[in-house]
């Protein structure tokens, strides 16, 4: 298994100098940049955007890992051409191969996100299609929920079913209320990525924050 890695969610910063905070960031060691995109139907907030997508895209050149919670995504996809990985929800809308392709054709690599609810049987018959399966450990649009342990269950189920069906390209990540009581508990269970916000801002900072997460992960220097 790869080395965990921290895809830190841009939305946390302070987007008012989002250039300072990126520059920060990867100073800081960040591996990747998290964006959320809301719609406001499929998740209840309106969060994201293409012109902030582009603004990040733009001032960073640390991988850039969109994740649409939009309703359809194949309609959107192509709007966030340049992103790095493009993930896209497996209840989001009837036509969840076509949004992954869209996401290849436009020169990203294809993640498939799942909800707490959702088993991971809807995923297992793309793995040969797609480079992530992103599990979502709080309900979109509502991170007061807290962490659904649950998804440390299906992240080891997953990781097993990768194994027995000898597939070694596709990254496990977990997203939602993941801080530094329990990133080392997500990684044990197989994730290889971590996307956190909030927690990496909070208090000491990116600067310690990032390394105490990949200290977390079991990673040297």
């Amino acid at each position: 298994m790869p080395e965990t890695l921290l895809s830190v969610g841009v939305l946390a910063a302070d987007l008012g100098r989002l250039a300072e905070e990126l520059a920060r960031l990867e100073e800081a060691g960040a591996d990747w940049i998290h964006l959320d995109v809301m719609d406001g139907v499929f998740a209840p907030q309106i969060l994201g955007d293409v012109a902030l997508f582009r603004a990040v895209r733009r001032l960073t050149s640390l991988p850039l890992d969109v994740h649409l919670m939009v309703q359809n995504p194949e309609r959107h996809v192509a709007a966030f051409e340049g992103a790095d990985w493009i993930t896209v929800h497996a209840e989001a809308g009837p036509h969840l191969h076509r949004a992954v392709a869209e996401a290849k054709r436009v020169g990203a690599r294809a993640g498939v996100a799942l909800n707490p609810g959702t088993h991971i049987s809807g995923v297992v018959a793309l793995v040969d299609e797609i480079d992530l399966v992103l599990f979502v450990a709080v309900d979109p649009g509502f991170p007061g929920g807290g962490f659904v342990r649950g998804t440390l269950r299906k992240v080891a189920q997953l990781r097993r079913k990768l194994d027995d069906l000898g597939v070694s390209g596709v990254r496990i990540g977990v997203d939602g209320g993941i801080d530094l009581t329990n990133a080392a508990e997500v990684a044990a269970s197989g994730a290889d990525v971590v996307v956190s916000g909030s927690a990496v801002f909070k208090g000491a900072g990116p600067e310690e924050n990032i390394q105490a997460f990949h200290t977390a992960f079991g990673r040297k220097g």
